[in-house]
């Protein structure tokens, strides 16, 4: 990420959830509605999300999740890179949701590389 508007974006992601402006909370918007991940989204939903979201870094070879967990968000991959059961995901990817009738996670999640992900709380 090295656009203005995109380290625009992560500072206002970084902030502490309530010490987050009006004006944060719009850039976060105007950020989120450009990712596929939420595209399917409507405004008042989107926006509601912002409220919640975080930024994470984590370190490569760091576990993100284990299999059986309860799973309480899922990520978006904005650096770096994940491997989960096989799939290798890569920025602007989505993953860690949960599957249909089950609060736990099915597998583990290994960070391959330093990655920044958007955590959204469930």
């Amino acid at each position: 990420m090295a656009r203005a508007s995109e380290r625009h974006f992560l500072h206002c992601l970084k902030k502490h959830i309530p010490q987050r402006t009006a004006d944060d909370l719009d850039i976060i918007y105007a950020y989120l509605r450009g990712l596929e991940a939420l595209s399917s989204l409507r405004e008042p939903a989107l926006r509601a999300i912002c409220k919640n979201v975080r930024y994470e870094f984590h370190d490569a070879n760091d576990i993100l999740y284990c299999r059986g967990e309860i799973s309480s968000c899922w990520y978006i991959l904005l650096t770096g890179s994940v491997f989960i059961d096989g799939s290798m995901f890569l920025p602007r990817s989505s993953f860690g949701k949960r599957t249909a009738g089950c609060a736990r996670r099915p597998n583990e999640c290994l960070i391959l590389e330093p990655s920044e992900m958007i955590v959204v709380s469930l």
